[in-house]
């Protein structure tokens, strides 16, 4: 049976391979370069085989370097998934969500302590992120996104597709009696988040072809492009779950009339976690509370 080489010097060959860097990988690995150099160079003589060649230009892999590399990328995406299945008992009781931040402020964090009430074991750490977390990596045990899934390994289901519309405060829409249409809001200041995308989406499903570019600040979140919208600095995109509560106390107000739904907010998880007891019993209190409020 061939030896099999210290798993130190397999790690920081591993690393190397995939940034196709020493000191990426030392970064990683929160070693010192050198270390890093010096387990390639054991590593290769214990194996009697180069594995990578070093040049100016950094760190390329050979024909056995880049073979055994998948190989070990493998085999170490099997070791991770298996700890973590030894560790289901904990992962279970104790979940990681990661959710986009409007979802996660303004509707997912004032109903918790009712989840809380009916599952007292279960504990949840909600991190509101724009970005999808490696959910194969176990970064986090499910997410709350706005938009579509298409990765394999992944399942969702769909929380809800809420009407999105425009709003802004009383007052701007005191002193812009005449917008009523979609068409007159195209030379408006328009609130965007990200990116004029969403504004632009919801002007082509009504049929309007708008300006490049289009007017307004871009906020990036949700939650600053409303707050931007209550104080009067221009028309922002709402939609019923993220608005209720400005709309119901009149610091909101909806211009126009409109019943467009662009995308869904959806759970997603591991295909292979999709059952485990702690993500279903959120995932189905979810589903249960937006029915409830028919949104």
């Amino acid at each position: 049976m061939a030896r099999i080489p210290p798993f130190p010097a397999l790690r920081a060959f591993e690393a190397v391979a995939r940034h196709c860097s020493v000191r990426k990988a030392a970064e990683e690995l929160g070693i010192d370069h050198t270390v890093v150099s010096r387990h390639l160079r054991s590593l290769q003589m214990l194996l009697d085989v180069q594995l990578v060649r070093t040049s100016r230009q950094g760190v390329a892999l050979t024909t056995a370097g880049a073979e055994y590399a998948a190989g070990l990328t493998r085999i170490l995406a099997d070791l991770t998934m298996a700890t973590a299945r030894v560790d289901c008992s904990r992962r279970s009781a104790n979940l990681s969500i990661w959710s986009i931040p409007g979802f996660a402020l303004r509707w997912l964090m004032p109903r918790l302590p009712d989840f809380y009430a009916l599952y007292p074991s279960i504990e949840i750490s909600v991190r509101p992120h724009d970005s999808m977390a490696d959910l194969a990596g176990f970064e986090a045990d499910a997410q709350i996104i706005y938009g579509e899934v298409t990765a394999p390994a992944l399942r969702s289901a769909v929380i809800v597709r809420p009407r999105v519309f425009p709003v802004a405060s009383p007052y701007w829409a005191a002193a812009h009696r005449s917008v009523q249409s979609p068409a007159d809001l195209v030379s408006m200041p328009l609130i965007h988040e990200e990116s004029h995308a969403q504004w632009r989406a919801w002007f082509a499903a009504l049929g309007v072809d708008p300006p490049d570019p289009l007017r307004g600040p871009r906020l990036w979140h949700a939650n600053l492009a409303l707050e931007a919208a209550k104080l009067g600095q221009g028309v922002a995109l709402g939609n019923e779950l993220l608005c209720a509560g400005e709309l119901a106390a009149g610091e909101l107000t909806e211009i126009g009339s409109s019943t467009i739904a662009l995308h869904p907010y959806r759970f997603v998880t591991r295909r292979d976690r999709w059952n485990e007891p702690a993500l279903a019993r959120l995932r189905h209190w979810i589903l249960a509370q937006m029915q409830q409020l028919r949104v």
